[in-house]
């Protein structure tokens, strides 16, 4: 498998970088990043050429500038983890507005270079995830985002301690954006193949604490260490992965949807079940959830679906 990665110099990218050298099925890594970042660029490649000697790994590993994508037509897959970060004084808007402007011309010069899938990671991921699809003219399976994948893990981990049990044995999901309005579903969650409704301390399960840690998590590690790459890079790696050997495996991700979640009035991207293998998103799996479930999924739909007709003309 080659794998493109747009800002590659940057922590996320820089990270991810190393993880998916040492995946015996990566044989090509393009390093993606502006001009100004291209010798921090060749100093990563260094560095990862002596990880991988002592991992004993032979990825072959490849600079390029964003000014030329045309790497990209060699891609399986294009991951963008580039884009501006947040600061203090700038709203969720603004961000998504600038970001815009930059995935719009990435999604553009990839679809002119070739034929690849687009994994978006960069944030607001949902609205980053449309830009890039309805750029880029590419199929709906070609263009996905980390979407609640990653919240997903972190609501795993926090029922995992809850309930005392192996990290192995909890199976969850939160769908909706990756953003205040997410939906956490309790009624798929389960230990062991156990309802968590059906467990001894459920009564007492501090529901609402844990969804706004999970809110705010990003913005605590931001605070503590000025940003979360380990995190993010491995979970974009568990995907990648999923894809390289076709394992069918049901994520959620952010994905664009049409009419497949009952009530939904489709046509944007966000964080749904779907089906990943080697065709990236090979279906958006239609659920059936509670009704107080349903009811908040449609309000985040219906949030982000407005955002992203924000951001069609930019």
């Amino acid at each position: 498998m080659e794998v493109s990665i747009i800002g590659a110099s940057g922590k996320i990218g820089s990270v991810l970088s190393l993880l998916l050298a040492k995946e015996s099925y990566i044989k090509n890594i393009n390093l993606i990043a502006r001009n100004s970042s291209i010798n921090k660029l060749k100093g990563l490649k260094m560095d990862l050429y002596d990880a991988m000697a002592a991992a004993g790994q032979d990825t072959k590993i490849q600079i390029c500038s964003d000014d030329d994508l045309s790497c990209t037509g060699t891609s399986d897959i294009t991951i963008i983890t580039a884009g501006m970060a947040r600061t203090g004084d700038m709203s969720r808007i603004d961000l998504m507005r600038e970001n815009a402007k930059i995935i719009k011309n990435y999604a553009k010069k990839i679809a002119n270079a070739g034929d690849t899938k687009i994994f978006m990671v960069s944030n607001p991921v949902d609205m980053m995830t449309y830009k890039a699809f309805i750029e880029s003219g590419y199929e709906k399976n070609q263009v996905f985002g980390l979407g609640t994948h990653l919240d997903s893990m972190r609501f795993k981990v926090a029922v995992a301690k809850y309930f005392e049990v192996h990290i192995d044995d909890v199976r969850t999901r939160i769908i909706g954006e990756h953003g205040d309005s997410m939906v956490p579903l309790l009624s798929a969650t389960a230990a062991g193949g156990i309802p968590i409704k059906r467990l001894p301390k459920y009564e007492n399960f501090p529901y609402d604490e844990i969804l706004e840690k999970i809110k705010g998590y990003g913005k605590e590690i931001i605070d503590l260490k000025n940003g979360s790459e380990y995190g993010p890079a491995s979970a974009i790696v568990n995907i990648v992965r999923c894809i390289a050997h076709d394992e069918k495996r049901l994520l959620t991700l952010s994905a664009y949807i049409e009419d497949e979640i009952e009530g939904i009035d489709g046509g944007s991207c966000i964080g749904v079940p779907v089906k990943v293998g080697k065709h990236g998103i090979e279906e958006v799996i239609p659920i059936k959830i509670d009704d107080n479930e349903i009811e908040g999924f449609k309000k985040s739909f219906e949030l982000v679906k407005g955002y992203c007709k924000q951001i069609e003309s930019i």
